[in-house]
């Protein structure tokens, strides 16, 4: 049996965790940003535009960053987003890995991520995303995106 537990972030950085999901060609997404303590912070959920579920976990990453800076404009606090999907990871990581037609999609969280005082990308088991795993499958009641922030 494989058991993960939450892993807080980085001393003095925050932490989104973002999910997307296919179900019956409808995409979703979801994400979740706890502080130290393990307290949310910020949610979203709903769906999103997307073919695939790694296109998917783009559009969270983007939400996702939108709300980090919109919230932390003058608070300049590193982010890390923990992902699951290693093609979206690559995507923003590696220029040479990125489909053509992504490219404002990629271009606009680059955008974004240059306004953090520090931005990383990591990819993690889905099985330690649960709770942003389960948002994104309960998304396919919502027909807007919902976001929360506090």
């Amino acid at each position: 049996m494989n058991v993960s537990y939450w892993e807080p972030p980085p001393t003095e950085w925050m932490k989104f965790n973002v999910a997307g999901v296919v179900l019956e060609e409808v995409a979703e997404c979801a994400g979740v940003s706890k502080e130290e303590k393990g307290v949310a912070c910020a949610l979203f959920l709903g769906r999103v535009e997307a073919r695939g579920t790694d296109l998917s976990e783009i559009m969270a990453i983007k939400i996702a960053v939108d709300m980090y800076t919109e919230v932390s404009r003058k608070a300049h606090v590193p982010l890390i987003i923990k992902s699951c999907s290693i093609a979206a990871s690559e995507w923003l990581s590696k220029r040479y890995y990125r489909l053509w037609p992504l490219r404002k999609l990629l271009g606009d969280i680059n955008c974004g991520t240059k306004q953090l005082a520090h931005f990383q990308i990591a990819v993690i088991d889905r099985k330690s995303n649960g709770m942003v795993d389960a948002l994104a499958n309960a998304s396919t009641s919502r027909s807007s995106l919902f976001r929360a922030s506090w």
